[in-house]
């Protein structure tokens, strides 16, 4: 029995004790942070003993986060509490644990003054050695978080005859916590990351280590982790047996997932990140692969190369007290661990060296001369390691530049023949009197009778009219809908949309229309209004910045434009306000454009239909081909082009293409309209202030070539078309609730 009063526990010299060992990596929900609390460190510690001593004194509520299990997708729940709290708890918990201490089994190792892990894997291997090669390996279902209150405390109260000092660890136990602003009650567990709570696992989990010794249970418990010995399976089923109904009279049960038997020599096990198979040890798998994997995390994450250095240091030290005590020098386990620290950090001494922040052989050796590698290296084979490290980064950096140079070639050709793909498989016609047709495989264009050229039906994806003196054969039309190409009709006059267009009847879902029609007026509605705006003004700022780069003088529009962004993707409630804010957002846009060109042209800016200015006049006629293009996709894609989240529905206008070409504008038109502007290209407008025939086909060639060309998406090199028809599709999963949308974001 432990009979220590209370008040004798908390005392000025025990709480500085204590404070000296708490951890004060975190902040509880008080705020007071360990800069506030030193400030009057003497004066803070004298309150707590007064709160103690007076019985005022109460736990700040923990802030409840979540962090992941090892190996696995599950997550652990953690409180943090507030520094004093965790010093009264130390307090209590470096009194008890020395008294307590003499009561724990010698098989139990976790959480315990001279025990460990170690010493544990040393009386595992004992076992094995003494033949007990039949095992259970038994791991507890989430142990912290079903621990029962009543049954501990009823164990406290038969061990500690101080009622307050009782009542204050009944106060921690039932201490509740904050997921951001909701208050969760603590009916049962112990919060993980509490001082007092290593202690309390051992002395629940004490009643379960002297049933195993009373029954003659061989095994070794370390926390929640055990593993059980015997003879014969048959002797290891019953020992299983009783363990199990015993598990239950602690409201506990073993995991299925992680519990198992294993014979020692046949399969082997793991614990406590070790694997033992027959009398040999070596790193467990899943261990070995989250060293290397968290040894690369920090040589990649980490900036300059010093902190790096540093925070490796710091794994070392682990590595070089645990794992590589297990594993011999000669072992294929110990050279993988080597290789992999000479790949990683070859790597970033190659990336440094691209980036021109260490240039020269003499600073690399001077920064990795400081790692404290766990490996027992002489002087003269640690720099010979270092030299290795040196010599493979800057070779890889070599190979690279070499690549690269030979990529770009590679590249430069790729672009070349997807722009030409791109204007050859459309089919542009403005010429008055032309007849389009088929003869055999082949679409034929003839003027007065006679063939003026020919495309291979397999060569078409798409028919651009920009005339009102045009005709068409139906087999021509019955040809296109087979085989899925669009004809698109251009309006002479410069409207920015299609005034028509040809599609099979092939791609229209009435079940996906209904869902269409379902998110209307819906939250779902909103959210996908707003990617389609996200991805147009993300567009635009992008494009911007890439100006600005060259020109110097836009930095006012990128900044209200990004400030705009912000309260429209957090404030709009409809889709009319987030069109007010686009708005507001587009003059700025625009703005910046006409500074750019303001020396070329005359704009000053945005004007839709009825433009009779260049720069407008090109806009209105480039976005017309874009329209075509995205309706094309949303087509095939089987959506309703009526039924739109972002625009007003109109029974005469397809709104849902209004909706879809937004987030292409900005990459697809008006990069190649104002590349033309700026590039002085021969754009003019005729006596009526119309865009002339040449200029038309221009424009076309022009924006043809972007839909034609590569940009990175997702990590690979994509047609911009195809991005569009992928858009499309990822907009049908949204509507049928299988993703969410997100908008194309181009890479300028």
């Amino acid at each position: 029995m432990f009979v220590e009063p209370l008040m004798k526990i908390v005392t000025l010299k025990n709480l500085k004790q204590a404070y000296a060992l708490v951890s004060k990596t975190s902040i509880g929900l008080d705020q007071v942070s360990v800069e506030i609390f030193e400030k009057n460190l003497q004066k803070s510690l004298q309150e707590i003993v007064h709160e103690v001593t007076t019985g005022r004194y109460a736990p700040e509520p923990m802030s409840r986060i979540y962090v992941p299990k090892e190996n696995t997708t599950e997550l652990r729940p953690l409180g943090l509490g507030a520094l004093k709290d965790k010093i009264v708890q130390k307090t209590i918990a470096l009194e008890l644990s020395s008294h307590f201490d003499k009561e724990f089994s010698d098989k139990s190792y976790g959480y315990r003054a001279n025990k460990g892990t170690l010493k544990a894997i040393s009386r595992v291997k004992d076992y094995i050695g003494k033949g007990f090669v039949h095992v259970y390996r038994l791991d507890i279902e989430n142990f912290f978080e079903s621990i029962s209150h009543s049954k501990l405390l009823s164990l406290l109260e038969q061990r500690i005859s101080d009622q307050k000092l009782r009542h204050l660890i009944a106060l921690f136990l039932k201490n509740g916590s904050f997921q951001r602003y909701k208050y969760i009650e603590h009916f049962e567990g112990i919060h993980q990351g509490d001082p007092l709570s290593p202690l309390l696992a051992n002395l629940y989990l004490n009643q379960l280590d002297w049933f195993w010794e009373n029954n003659h249970i061989g095994f070794v418990r370390f926390a929640d982790d055990s593993v059980l010995f015997a003879h014969s399976q048959k002797e290891l089923n019953h020992t299983v047996a009783m363990t199990n109904r015993y598990l239950r009279s602690l409201s506990l049960l073993p995991n299925p997932n992680k519990s198992k038997k294993a014979h020692v020599i046949k399969e082997g096990f793991d614990f406590l990140g070790v694997n033992f198979k027959g009398f040999e040890t070596s790193i467990a798998k899943s261990k070995l692969d989250q060293i290397i994997v968290k040894q690369n995390e920090i040589v990649k994450r980490f900036h300059p190369f010093s902190e790096m250095t540093q925070r490796l240091n710091e794994q070392f030290v682990g590595l070089k007290r645990y794992y590589l005590k297990i594993i011999d020098e000669e072992s294929s386990q110990f050279e993988l661990l080597q290789n992999a620290l000479l790949l990683s950090l070859g790597k970033r001494v190659a990336q440094e060296r691209k980036r021109g922040l260490l240039t020269t052989k003499r600073a690399f050796r001077s920064l990795l001369m400081e790692l404290e590698f766990p490996y027992s290296f002489e002087l003269v084979a640690k720099k010979d390691f270092v030299e290795r490290i040196i010599n493979r980064g800057l070779e890889a950096y070599l190979a690279t530049k070499q690549y690269k140079k030979s990529n770009k070639k590679i590249s430069a050709k790729k672009r070349e023949y997807a722009k030409r793909y791109a204007t050859s498989s459309v089919l542009y016609i403005s010429e008055i009197g032309t007849f389009l047709g088929v003869a055999k495989h082949t679409i034929v264009l003839k003027q007065k009778g006679k063939v003026i050229y020919k495309m291979p039906k397999t060569q078409c994806e798409r028919i651009i009219i920009d005339s009102t003196s045009v005709s068409l054969s139906a087999a021509l039309v019955k040809l296109c809908a087979e085989m899925g190409i669009g004809i698109d009709f251009i309006d002479l006059y410069a409207k920015s949309t299609p005034y028509a267009s040809l599609y099979g009847n092939r791609n229209a879902y009435a079940k996906l229309s209904l869902k269409q029609l379902k998110i209307l007026e819906t939250p779902m509605q909103l959210k996908i209004a707003k990617a389609f705006v996200k991805g147009k003004v993300k567009n635009q700022i992008n494009y911007l910045k890439y100006l600005n780069r060259y020109h110097k003088i836009l930095d006012l529009p990128i900044l209200s434009m990004e400030k705009r962004l912000v309260t429209m993707l957090q404030k709009a409630q409809t889709s009319n306000e987030l069109m007010g804010y686009e708005g507001q957002s587009a003059v700025h846009y625009w703005q910046g454009l006409s500074q750019v060109v303001e020396e070329k042209v005359n704009f000053t800016h945005r004007i839709g239909y009825g433009a009779s200015d260049l720069v407008n006049s090109a806009l209105n006629y480039g976005y017309a081909i874009l329209y075509s293009r995205v309706q094309y996709h949303a087509v095939r894609a089987g959506l309703s082009l009526h039924i739109s989240f972002l625009h007003a529905l109109d029974d005469n206008k397809p709104t849902l293409v209004y909706d879809m070409v937004e987030e292409y504008r900005a990459f697809v038109v008006d990069r190649a309209i104002f590349s033309m502007v700026n590039s002085r290209e021969p754009l003019k407008l005729d006596k009526n202030n119309r865009l002339d025939s040449k200029s038309r086909q221009l424009i076309t060639k022009k924006v043809l070539e972007k839909i034609g060309s590569f940009t990175k998406h997702k990590r690979a090199s994509k047609k911009v078309d195809t991005i569009m028809a992928e858009q499309a599709y990822m907009l049908v999963r949204a509507i049928k609730g299988l993703t969410t949308y997100k908008p194309f974001i181009g890479k300028y």
